[in-house]
Formats: structure tokens, sequence, C-alpha cells
């Protein structure tokens, strides 16, 4: 929520009210280097640099001893003895002085020079604009390439304080000079605001014809919407001609910013202007209307810059979020690289991918969504800077009421989804389940992160993503306020005593023949992500009592784990055969309705039974169900110590080994014939080989299988009105 005074709010929500568009138009090529600029003598208080800034207005000025100029009124200021104090607007300001007649002895310049331009084919110049400045009367302009005017325009018998010249091409250009030879007034220094390479204008209501902004965000971080802009002018003079040779279609390239802004008259006739967002040039998204008479382009806000871009991967790749964040931010160029912002408290958290080839022909788009997931953050285009902005969730908002909505609010289910499949980027590619808002929904989603690798980031995501899911869906439409922002938390009154919230997810600006109606929100009351403040796990068979003025409940009913078959038994031509682990049990989760201090049946058996529902109605995970407000996990299959109450399955018997013996040649002595002296065979005994049977070892018997483990009810409830 943008913040605003008494008098804006008293005016946004008048009756009546008067609505003002503005956008300024920066067709200036979006790598441009500024360098130094030159000139034929500065005055010791000028400022050259500000001749790039784009700030247009003088602001209050410092006296100096130019004939008639300090006039002893108090709006005048000593300028400090150190120039380089000097923090207000200035702008280049020459040395020498006009004579009687407003002329110079020798003409006066001062050159801009630049770098990074492709091609010009306009510009523009800006003196001050006060009275007892004055302006040139008699200049030239020249646009230069290595030191050669390939554009030169003099102008005589000016009175505007600012001048745009048009109809050139020059290609490549590096520097823009300005030759004043006469002033308007006496023994006066020239004095210019600002050189605009390119062109640079504030639209109002009387050029713009039309606009539609769209703002919007996915706060589960699995897509990723951007902001859009479509903005009609009128174009009488044509100078936005695509037919013409030296019109400034060829000047027109992506990345170039327009600060699209709303405002509102104050009681005091004064307006108060909101920004809306900052809106670029992208892939050609323009086009003509009327023979040329009107304008129209189609913009992107920062996020949309950066959606389809594909990755180029840093020689050394970032180990924080802030630094993800940078490197996304700069494939835009060297002039995007500040236009960003990471919540302070965020921004250094570790992110890391293992292996480059995770981020390689990705696009920048995922990367920054995946980061921001891996951190419980969410993008967006912040519209009072038009940087992008990776924060947290905060809780304020506007308040909407009956009187500045079209039409009454119309309130929809919002989806559900069953459960949250991550493959983790860990040794094993482990799979984790983490639960959804409802087991009954027909929807799971599947995310493979490279910065997600533990269980526990699993958790920080499945919780952002689940902030998504469940509840109600507001569409709203009304009058529009400008400073509602894309996550604000607002409060819709439905009458004078009842009033609901949702967290704000999209939003509409139109303006149309300067009316500004028919704005068009979805408010978001998601409860996916479950922050309960009280919880309790049953896991023995009896009754349970709501606690007083408890009026909902979320219910988590795990039902018992299959046991593990046990193992068959070896055999001499075999191993035996591992015995099958057992599934987890079934899981019903969903959140339901009860009276107040209403008291439940609960069976913990093969099915756990709450009531009227039961685990029965539930699924089967593969990889287990965890618990997104506690992190514990029920239901997993094939588990070796399943505890009591998980609904865990067993893991199978382990099959017996294959039994395994090898003949062996040995030696025998035997005597040959018999020769009995005194009862003993007294002949010889003579060596011989036989083929014996030798036992390595016996076949083994398999294990038997695991026990499954009883399941569980866990159940979720918030304080009590009355507590």
């Amino acid at each position: 929520m943008l913040n605003s005074t008494e008098q804006y709010k008293a005016a946004i929500t008048e009756n009546s009210r008067h609505i003002l568009p503005k956008a300024i138009i920066d067709i200036i090529d979006p790598d441009i280097v500024y360098n130094s600029p030159v000139s034929s003598g500065d005055a010791a208080y000028s400022k050259p640099e500000q001749l790039m800034d784009k700030i247009l207005e003088q602001g209050r000025p410092y006296a100096t001893l130019e004939r008639n100029r300090w006039i002893l009124n108090g709006k005048f200021d000593i300028a400090p003895a150190d120039p380089a104090a000097i923090t207000r607007q200035v702008g280049s300001v020459l040395e020498a002085l006009s004579g009687d007649d407003g002329t110079f002895s020798d003409p006066v310049w001062v050159e801009e020079r630049f770098s990074g331009v492709t091609i010009l084919q306009a510009c523009s110049v800006y003196f001050p604009d006060s009275d007892y400045d004055g302006f040139p009367v008699d200049f030239t302009v020249e646009v230069k390439q290595g030191g050669t005017a390939y554009f030169t325009q003099t102008v005589t018998g000016n009175t505007e304080r600012s001048v745009k010249f048009t109809g050139f091409t020059v290609n490549n250009p590096d520097a823009i000079r300005v030759t004043v030879s006469k002033w308007s007034l006496p023994h006066r220094r020239v004095r210019v605001m600002e050189i605009i390479p390119g062109i640079y204008e504030i639209w109002d209501n009387n050029i713009i014809a039309a606009f539609n902004v769209v703002q919007q965000g996915n706060f589960s971080c699995l897509a990723l919407p951007y902001g859009t802009c479509r903005l009609s002018m009128d174009n009488l003079d044509r100078r936005f001609e695509p037919r013409s040779k030296d019109g400034v279609f060829q000047s027109i390239e992506e990345r170039q910013d327009i600060d699209v802004s709303i405002g509102v008259e104050l009681e005091d006739g004064t307006t108060d202007y909101k920004r809306v967002g900052i809106f670029y040039q992208f892939s050609g998204g323009w086009k003509t209307g009327d023979n040329g008479l009107t304008m129209q382009w189609n913009l992107v806000d920062i996020v949309g810059l950066i959606a389809n871009r594909e990755y180029v991967v840093p020689d050394t790749l970032p180990t924080t979020l802030d630094g993800w964040v940078a490197s996304v931010v700069a494939q835009l160029g060297s002039s995007f690289e500040d236009r960003y912002h990471v919540d302070p408290d965020y921004a250094h958290l570790p992110l890391t991918v293992d292996d480059v080839s995770e981020v390689t022909g990705k696009k920048c788009g995922d990367i920054l969504r995946w980061a921001c997931m891996a951190t419980g953050t969410w993008p967006r285009a912040d519209a009072s800077t038009g940087n992008l902005a990776v924060e947290p969730f905060w809780n304020q908002g506007n308040k909407l009421t009956l009187d500045n909505m079209n039409t009454y609010p119309v309130m929809s289910a919002n989806n559900d989804l069953a459960a949250i499949i991550f493959t983790l980027h860990d040794e094993n590619s482990t799979k984790y389940v983490v639960s959804g808002n409802s087991t009954a929904s027909s929807d799971t989603v599947s995310v493979d992160n490279p910065f997600i690798k533990t269980e526990k980031a699993a958790l920080t995501a499945a919780r952002l993503i689940l902030s998504n899911y469940g509840g109600n869906r507001l569409e709203v439409t009304g009058r529009g306020d400008p400073s509602s922002e894309i996550g604000d938390v607002d409060t819709v009154w439905l009458n004078e005593s009842i009033a609901t919230t949702g967290r704000r997810q999209s939003q509409t600006f139109q303006i149309q023949n300067g009316v500004m109606q028919g704005c068009k929100s979805v408010l978001l009351q998601a409860d996916g992500s479950f922050l309960y403040q009280n919880r309790t796990v049953i896991t023995k068979s009896g009754m349970w009592t709501a606690p007083a003025d408890v009026t909902a409940l979320r219910l988590i009913l795990v039902g018992k784990g299959e046991d593990g078959t046990a193992g068959t038994d070896g055999t001499w031509d075999e191993a035996g055969v591992d015995g099958a682990d057992g599934a987890g049990g079934r899981v019903w989760a969903g959140v339901i309705n009860i009276n107040d201090g209403q008291t439940f049946t609960v069976e913990v058996g093969e099915n756990t039974i709450f009531g009227e529902y039961s685990s029965a109605n539930g699924h089967v995970y593969e990889y287990g169900y965890t618990d997104i407000a506690s992190g514990d996990s029920f239901a997993r299959t094939g588990v070796l110590n399943p505890l009591p109450g998980s609904g865990d399955g067993g893991a199978g018997g382990v099959g017996g080994v294959k039994g395994n013996r090898h003949e062996e040649r040995k030696t025998i002595y035997v005597q040959e014939g018999e020769d009995w002296i005194g009862g003993v065979n007294t002949a010889p005994s003579v060596p011989t080989q036989v083929t014996v049977m030798t036992i390595d070892n016996y076949p083994g018997t398999g294990t038997p299988g695991v026990a499954g483990a009883i399941g569980c009810a866990v159940v979720y409830w918030d304080k009590g009105e009355n507590e």
C-alpha cells in the first residue's frame, strides 16, 4: 500500500473526482553510458553532470552577480564557498557573460558526451524555466560521431524554454553540442538544464487517449505473471510514423522505459500522483491506427522483461538470494544493475546449486521463481519504483467499501491442491511429498527446483505455494485506487458491520476519455498454508471434544500402514526374494465446520475415523505425506522402524541367502589286501583320489516383514472468538 495523505484518501473516494493520467516517455537507448561533459568554460558553481539526470526543473536558485539577477526577495540563496557542496539542480552554467544586446563576442558551448547509443533520431535541450535566467535566442545544436557533426540545426529568434529536434538519423552518435550566440537578457550566463539524446516527454490527458494498466503476481512462485500497460496517444503531428525514414521508430527498442502515474485532484486544486509502474518497450510492441493519427504501445514491467530471457551463466555462480536476483537483473544490461530490491532480512540467505548445468539454458524467469520459492519470498514489479522487488508477505492494505464498487463483490471457491511432490536435489534425487489443503482434490504439483535440496527447504517452499490455494476468491470491480499494491491485504466492507479480507493478487486501472472506471481486482482468501495456533495428535480410540467457541477444524486422518511381507527362504539354487514393502496408510485431509463444543468419536484402527470422516476416503502416497504446519511425515512406505501413530508401512523382509556348496578332490589312504596279525590289518596303505561335496553355507531363512504402524488423527484449530 502506497503512503497517502488524508486529502488523497478523501479525494479518491469522493462521489465526484477528477482523475488525471500521466506518462513520462523515455525513448533513450537503455545501454547509453554518459561521459563527462565539456564546454567553452564553466562557472565555479556549474554542475555539468546534471545535464543527463532527467531533472528538468531548476528549483530554488543561487544568487549571482549577473546584472539584475539577484533580487532581495528572500527567494535566492547564497552559493556555498565549496562548489562541491552544491546539491540542488543547477545544470551547466557557462562562465562567459552576454553583452548589452545579449550576444557573445565568441559563441559559448557545452557538449554532452556518451557511448553505447546505436541510433539517434531525436534530441531535446532544456533551459531554465525562470524569467530572471532568460533563454537562448540564437543557438545551434549538433549531433556528432567521432568529432564530426552529422546533424546540425540552427535556431534563430527562439522564445521557448525547451526545444525538440527530430527528422534526422545519426548512427552510433557520441556527442550533442549546444552552441549559443545570443541570449535573451544582457550580461547573463548561459544555463542549460538538460540535454536529452532521444525523446523524454511528459504526456498528460491532452495527449493520452486511453490506457490500461494490469498489475499481477503469483504468491506461489509456480508461475511468473507480469504487469502490462497498453498506452494510446494522439499522433496528429505524425512524429511516430513507421513509413518515414527519419521517423523515431528506428530508435524505439526493447527496455526503454515509460513511467506511468495516475493522479487525483485534491480539494486545494493540486494533483496527487501515484505511480502505477514503469513499463518497457519489448519485441516491437507498437501499432498505429486511424491512418497513423493514433499510436499504441503494448508494454511490460521489469518482470516481463526478465521472464522469457535466457539466463547467461556468470563466470562465478552467486551464493545468496541477493546474488541470484542481482545476476538475473544484470542480464538486462548495465543500466538495470541497480533496479532491484531484496528484503534485507532475506538478502543473505544461502542459495547454491551443485552443478552449473542446473541453471544452464534456463529462463531468467525460472531462476527468479526458484530462488524466491526456496527462500519463502515472492517477486513483483514494485509500482512505486518500477524495480524488481523480492520480499516476504506483509499484512497491510486499503479499505474497500461498497461506495467505491460498481457491483457487489463476487465470491467463489479458490482452487484446492492434494499434494506437492518435490524432487530434492540431493545425492539420491529423493522424492518428498508435502500435504496440500485437500486430499479430495485431483490436482497435485510437482516441483523440481535446483535450490531445494533438503526437506526443510521443501517445507519453506510448500508454505509459499499453498498460500495460493484453498479458501475463497474475491472479484471486485470498482472505481480504482492507485495507492493499492499487489500483495496488499485489503479489507472489503460488505455492509456497515460485515467485512472480509483478502490478499490482492491482480488489479487493473483503465482510463478511457479521461474517466477511470471498471477497475477489476482479484483478492485471495487462501488458507492453504494452515497457520493454526493449536494442534493435537490422537493415536488411541476414544472421544474428543472441541474447545469452546471453535467453529472449524483442520483434520489429517492417517490409516494403518500395511505390513511388509516376509522374505522367502533361500535354496541351493537361488536366493530368497525380498518381501514387499508395506504401503503407508491412506490419508484424508480437509477443513470442516463444527458446532460449538462438539464431541467426536475417534477410532484408530485399520482406518482412522473422526466423526463422519475417515482415512478410507483418502489416498495412498508413494513417498509419504508431510504435514506442512509441523513438518511431521506420515504414511511412508517401507519403513524399517515405523513409529506408532505414524501410519507408516513396514519394510519388507529380507530374502534368505542362496545355499552354496562345491566338489573337492581329496586324497585318502586305503589298505591294499589284508595281513592280519593279532587282530590288526597290517597291510600297507595306498593313497587314493576321491571326489567329495563341501558345504560353504546352508540356504538362509527369509526374515519376516516389519509390521505397519497404526495411524492417527491430527487436529488443528484456532483460538475461540472469546479467548
